[in-house]
């Protein structure tokens, strides 16, 4: 190897261990600002509990439906209606929906028979639920999450608390092997340097969150913005819906729902790979430059700092170590959430290489078909892509119309 490729691997170590060190301090200082969703009070505010409807949309889910379904009904909740959108399913889920309606008064069942042109399948359902609704909160989450009896408690106090206009919580993603942990020890630390918590809660800053998990927002802000109008065929639904409340000038706050809210994701790495399929070159705006950048930033990020260790002089390679340090520090403050530990910092590359593969994998499957097919439906690329420019287009007005 010649010194000058070696001082180029070493300068690319040095520039990616920068980011985690910096994003280490960032997390330090801001640590204050952190929610976990279970240490919050779940006492119920002046003037009484509001309104509130969980509302999830569920397509060929008979496999989850019951169990996610029964643990909506059974929160302490005083004053709390459950919609369940069976959304065309091929299964047994509007049968099971239809029949837990039956045990209970709380749960309303709306049956849709066909998808109307432009829309996303899910979004449509879940639209066509809040429409129907006249809860002052709503809840949008998923056909196969399981919640804790006091989660809706302490969600709800703490939003009216802090004045806040949407609260999303990050779930608990239960795994079972190394190859499972490895890969969401690298997708939580993109989302956290993508999305910081202190950057999400702060007024007016652009950076917004949503997760699908849990997507509580106050039911006039998602009147105001349309609700799911402008984002009809939106793939990443959820983190575009909190990005929309974001950038229309309402409060938000991100908390971590350890202990309060579970999904069981994919099995195995290379089900998480593939769990990727439909949304990762979606999240590029379905654009190949922004492909590549994103793999160049992965492997500088997470590649590179590991292979700083071994080249340059002594200081170069003292200073990827503190980076990866770094790593395995952001990683011990998630408290073991999904079952990631500290050390999984220390396999880094190999969740890199993962997520490189998922995002060539959803790029080449989506070009090669012209579309994004999910749930039995094919969504036209040129479509899709058409939906992106005039959403951005419209979020851009926005921004300059609130700030």
């Amino acid at each position: 190897m010649t010194p000058t490729f070696a001082w180029v691997l070493a300068g690319l170590g040095m520039l990616g261990s920068s980011l985690w060190i910096w994003h280490w301090l960032a997390i330090r200082r801001h640590r204050h600002l952190q929610i976990w969703l279970r240490e919050c009070p779940a006492d119920p505010p002046e003037g009484g509990w509001p309104t509130l409807a969980m509302i999830f949309a569920a397509r060929n889910e008979a496999e989850s439906v019951d169990r996610a379904t029964r643990s909506m009904l059974a929160q302490d909740y005083p004053d709390l209606d459950v919609v369940a959108v069976d959304d065309r399913s091929t299964d047994e889920t509007g049968p099971i929906l239809d029949a837990v309606a039956a045990e209970n008064p709380h749960l309303q069942v709306v049956h849709i028979k066909e998808l109307p042109p432009g829309w996303l399948g899910k979004n449509h359902a879940l639209q066509s639920a809040a429409e129907a609704s006249e809860a002052e909160w709503l809840l949008f989450t998923d056909a196969d999450v399981v919640f804790a009896p006091e989660t809706l408690r302490r969600a709800v106090a703490l939003v009216i608390q802090e004045g806040l206009d949407h609260l999303t919580v990050a779930p608990d993603v239960p795994t079972e092997n190394l190859g499972e942990r490895i890969f969401i020890a690298m997708f939580t630390l993109l989302i956290s340097v993508h999305a910081p918590p202190w950057k999400v809660g702060e007024r007016n800053s652009r950076v917004g969150m949503g997760i699908g998990a849990f997507n509580l927002v106050r039911a006039e802000v998602f009147r105001d913005i349309g609700g799911f109008r402008h984002l009809k065929l939106s793939i990443d639904d959820d983190l575009r819906l909190g990005e929309t409340i974001k950038i229309a000038g309402y409060r938000q706050r991100l908390a971590m729902g350890q202990g309060m809210i579970s999904v069981r994701w994919h099995v195995g790495l290379w089900g998480m790979v593939r769990g990727l399929e439909k949304n990762f070159f979606a999240r590029t705006n379905f654009r190949l430059p922004l492909v590549a950048f994103a793999m160049i930033v992965l492997v500088m990020i997470a590649v590179m700092p590991f292979v700083g260790l071994f080249v340059g002089p002594w200081w170069t390679r003292a200073y990827c170590a503190l980076g990866i340090f770094a790593v395995t520090r952001i990683l011990a403050e998630g408290r073991g959430q999904n079952g990631v530990a500290w050390y999984h910092g220390l396999l880094l590359p190999v969740g890199a290489i993962a997520c490189v593969i998922a995002l060539l994998r959803s790029t080449w499957f989506t070009l090669r078909r012209g579309g994004v097919r999910w749930r039995d439906h094919l969504y036209p690329l040129a479509e899709l892509k058409e939906h992106t420019w005039r959403r951005d287009a419209w979020l851009r007005e926005v921004w300059r119309s609130t700030h």
